[in-house]
């Protein structure tokens, strides 16, 4: 076969893929994105009103509950010896896999469920009964465009961290991913207690002197660290021996 990236075949594998994520994760999404309804129900019962903010942090936890699960569901054989042989089998290249990988964990997962979980709780909003009074505005529009992508880069970042535990771990993928990101978090806090590390983050904070280099300077970050992650997933699969 020809190691070269090849778009008729890439497509070959987004099809494959697709039919892969409507057996194994098809239900889990649609139930993930239909949570807005015990919401609903729960202002019924106790007939309280839910403020729509409220309800939007609900919807972004379902997002982040879905991004977290999809890997292991999609591709949790990819990396065994055995059972991994179908997906190292497939007629695609490395580069190919990967990238059917990111489009259905990173963008196809959080959209279908962030949309799907925002249509049902606008529907809801309709009804003349129940604690739903006002439609959710995901973002000021003000500030839509920055929003959007700060909240992307967050999902993008998320999905790397949990394609590459993934492809990591051989069992439990998912709960063992989050249990290495809270290490890791909580090491990073104890180190930059360290004085002179507070003392060089303190002083760049200094010199970020306005809240749009701030947010440029978070986007940079989340950039790089999906990026690197994305590239170790990306060897992983490469390198993987069956």
């Amino acid at each position: 076969m020809n190691n070269r990236f090849d778009l008729k075949r890439f497509g070959q594998v987004i099809a494959e893929d697709w039919k892969l994520y409507l057996r194994r994760f098809g239900v889990t999404l649609i139930v993930w994105a239909s949570l807005p309804v015990l919401i609903w129900i729960t202002s019924l019962v106790f007939e309280v009103e839910i403020d729509p903010g409220a309800r939007a942090g609900f919807i972004a936890a379902f997002i982040i509950a879905t991004v977290m699960t999809v890997p292991a569901n999609m591709y949790g054989k990819a990396n065994l010896s055995r059972d991994g042989v179908s997906f190292a089998m497939l007629p695609a290249t490395s580069s190919e896999k990967f990238l059917s990988m990111v489009l259905y964990c990173s963008i196809v997962t959080p959209l279908f469920c962030g949309l799907g979980a925002w249509a049902v709780d606008s529907l809801l909003t309709l009804l003349p009964f129940g604690g739903f009074k006002e439609f959710v505005i995901p973002f000021e529009m003000d500030h839509l465009f920055h929003n959007l992508l700060f909240a992307a880069m967050l999902f993008l970042t998320e999905s790397a961290l949990f394609m590459l535990g993934n492809m990591i771990f051989k069992k439990r993928k998912t709960g063992k991913t989050f249990a290495w990101i809270l290490l890791i978090l909580f090491v990073l806090t104890l180190i930059i207690q360290i004085d002179f590390i507070w003392n060089g983050l303190d002083y760049l904070m200094v010199q970020i002197t306005s809240p749009i280099a701030a947010y440029w300077f978070g986007i940079a970050i989340l950039l790089v660290l999906t990026t690197g992650l994305n590239l170790f997933t990306y060897r992983r699969i490469k390198n993987q021996k069956y």
